[in-house]
């Protein structure tokens, strides 16, 4: 079973019926009664969305870790009462990417704090604990070979996850800022430079942490809108961040087919 996950319900519908399309209408996806239309399995919560598409989930985790952390323990849960074996979990979205071209692909090796550090850091009773975050390699190296089969531009590099989309990620354009142009420019050359890090968004540090402590595959792959060393706005057409936006849709679609024939 392949877990797909992105951040927006209307993407992760759209998804959905995407996967449908493309699966050919596997007849052990769930739909609503008498109907081909797929049923949201969440739609009574409305915290997020979930359709199930033959042997896939496709999953809505809102904007940002705290939201994320919680659909992960309870779809945890669910899968494992489910019995469900040999499952991998696929994250899926967009970023500012550092130092590569804006529409690459990347598909991240580890994840990193926004203080530049390789792992994440988990507060339990008062206490910290440090989690690997690093992402699963046989994973990526099949999105990778999936992407390039498509003609895809696609990379492998590591990841920045920061808890908020202005400050945290040198931003100057938020309703606040408290630091320089030139600052907010040694920071993202120190994490490209230095760790390695070529894109950034607000998910990845942890949630390759959490699929690490339970013992399950994870891969994230998210397509960069523009180049942060070059502003902090895409300054895109609507048409053009639609395309660039359903570039990790259709790689992760192609690892599914590939896989269930």
């Amino acid at each position: 079973m392949v877990v797909c996950m992105g951040g927006k319900d209307k993407r992760m519908e759209d998804y959905a019926k995407y996967l449908h399309q493309v699966l050919h209408e596997p007849e052990n996806s769930v739909y609503e009664e008498g109907t081909k239309d797929l049923r949201n399995l969440s739609a009574s919560e409305g915290r997020y969305c979930m359709y199930k598409v033959g042997s896939a989930l496709s999953v809505s985790h809102g904007m940002g870790m705290p939201s994320f952390q919680i659909l992960l323990n309870e779809l945890f849960k669910l899968l494992a009462y489910a019995e469900c074996e040999d499952v991998s979990f696929i994250r899926l979205g967009t970023s500012g990417g550092l130092g590569i071209e804006p529409g690459t692909t990347v598909v991240s090796k580890q994840g990193y704090s926004s203080m530049l550090k390789p792992y994440f850091t988990q507060v339990v009773c008062g206490k910290e604990t440090n989690y690997e975050s690093m992402c699963d390699e046989s994973l990526r190296s099949q999105l990778l070979a999936c992407g390039k089969r498509l003609g895809t531009k696609i990379v492998a590099g590591n990841t920045m996850s920061c808890n908020g989309f202005y400050e945290e990620q040198g931003r100057l354009d938020g309703a606040m800022c408290t630091f320089t142009p030139e600052e907010k420019m040694a920071f993202l050359r120190k994490a490209h430079d230095e760790c390695g890090i070529v894109n950034i968004e607000m998910e990845t540090n942890m949630f390759a942490a959490m699929c690490n402590r339970f013992r399950v595959k994870s891969a994230s792959i998210c397509v960069t809108i523009l180049d942060r060393m070059n502003g902090d706005a895409a300054g895109i057409t609507e048409a053009e961040y639609k395309r660039r936006e359903r570039q990790p849709l259709e790689v992760v679609a192609e690892l599914i087919k590939s896989s269930s024939t």
